[in-house]
């Protein structure tokens, strides 16, 4: 089982004195059950697993009336006792019992020295007005495909991982084109656990491409679960169907990919979708100062789950990665890494263009980083390929000027009609580090 970064912050949760059950989200197939499975095995004597798509544990275990009774069922059920500070609780599933979501509230105050962690992934999209959210109850995390960090370590290569944590702006890595190669082999399979571990284990692209084929059939499969009415189901799938070949780039509900559907249904389809986290709506912005403020009747940007499945569903190959779909594919994997970087909260992320009636420019992303807004351009060429970046600093002189490329990691001051400029070159292979970057500006 892969090491995830998520663990770090699971450990964090143990040691916690304000401890509570732990929600852990994600689409499917991104890990969950299984980062859970390695941590319970790792830190505590037993792991105890209540999967409730199991239709005879959802029978046992969704009549329980109390905590006490929960805990009564597990010892008859499993002929074992949870044990504060020896047993993990791991609810799987547990958007398919409303009743078990509710009892999660006591266990702070009842049996606030046992720990219960639960993975749910079509939990917002299955809840309705008669479920009973414990708001403040639980705690909250988020999983997400597997970074490029991550892929490293999966790939064991440590020493070059290190470097790439440690290298400061300036430093000469020695090992680029290495870090390179392996950043483009992540970007045509994916962060998904499965791909990765066929991929490492075989080197074959074609039992990749089957993995993906089965993964995206599921998707599409799985609709009828995000769906509150029958007459939903055709948009769900719609989006679902052909959301990935929007990725990394602008979109409109309209008649959204040779559909003759109305932007009214097809948004609430794209809603229910990014609820379970199969695909981001990154909104628009045309101001620079805070509080951010989106532009909702603006076109947005989608960024799907994983660029494996955008590469499959738009059948590129390694050799196709070129011109326009070169493009799409490197903003999709750069969102794909923002993203990730939200595992308590969901990072909102943006793009920023010129209010029409000022003219035309547009940066590729935009994130709030502490008080400061950073405005994110994903280049490869030269210099006039910066205009719009550019063109954003001069609304704010505060604003963070990022470019990722495949340059090395520097600070590069440019002058450009007439004005002074300071851009942080960001490397691909470096996106996961982004925040931290930042801060060593400072």
């Amino acid at each position: 089982m892969f090491n995830r970064n998520i663990e770090t912050e699971f450990k964090k949760w143990i040691k916690s004195p304000i401890r509570k059950p732990l929600i852990v989200r994600g689409a499917r197939q991104v890990g969950k059950t299984s980062v859970i499975r390695k941590f319970g095995q790792e830190n505590f004597k037993q792991t105890i697993e209540i999967n409730l798509e199991k239709k005879d544990q959802l029978e046992v275990f969704d009549r329980s009336i109390s905590i006490e009774d929960f805990l009564k069922r597990i010892s008859i059920f499993f002929d074992k006792n949870a044990v504060p500070g020896n047993s993990l609780i791991f609810i799987d599933e547990i958007q398919e019992s409303k009743n078990i979501m509710k009892l999660l509230r006591f266990f702070p105050e009842e049996r606030p020295q046992l720990h219960v962690m639960a993975a749910g992934s079509l939990l917002e999209a299955k809840i309705d007005k008669s479920w009973s959210i414990p708001v403040g109850r639980v705690d909250y995390m988020h999983i997400y495909p597997m970074t490029f960090f991550e892929y490293l370590q999966a790939r064991k290569k440590n020493a070059l991982l290190e470097s790439l944590k440690n290298i400061k702006p300036g430093d000469s890595l020695g090992l680029e084109n290495l870090a390179i190669d392996l950043y483009k082999d992540y970007i045509l399979i994916g962060g998904m656990p499965e791909v990765i571990n066929s991929y490492i284990n075989s080197g074959n692209y074609d039992e990749v491409k089957t993995i993906l084929n089965r993964l995206h059939t599921a998707y599409i499969d799985d609709i009828r679960k995000y769906s509150r009415s029958n007459s939903e189901n055709k948009y769900l799938e719609h989006v679902v169907e052909y959301g990935a070949r929007a990725a990394g780039s602008l979109f409109k509900y309209e008649n959204f990919y040779g559909s003759s559907y109305r932007s009214r249904e097809m948004s609430q389809a794209f809603n229910t979708v990014e609820k379970v986290m199969l695909l981001r709506q990154v909104k628009a912005i045309s101001s620079t100062i805070l509080p951010i403020m989106p532009k909702p009747r603006r076109p947005k940007k989608m960024i799907w789950l994983d660029t494996g499945l955008v590469n499959f569903i738009n059948n590129a190959y390694k050799e196709m990665i070129t011109g326009e779909y070169k493009g799409k594919i490197m903003e999709q994997v750069v969102g794909q890494s923002l993203i990730a970087g939200g595992t308590h909260k969901q990072l909102d992320i943006y793009y920023w263009a010129k209010n029409r009636s000022e003219g035309s420019a547009e940066v590729d992303f935009c994130i709030q980083h502490g008080s400061r807004l950073a405005g994110i351009e994903v280049k490869s060429g030269n210099i006039l390929k910066m205009r719009s970046l550019f063109s954003m600093g001069n609304f704010n002189k505060d604003i963070i000027l990022i470019r990722i490329s495949w340059d090395n990691l520097k600070v590069e001051k440019y002058r450009f009609a007439g004005n002074a400029y300071k851009v942080l070159s960001i490397p691909f292979y470096l996106t996961d580090r982004l925040p931290g970057l930042i801060d060593s500006l400072n």
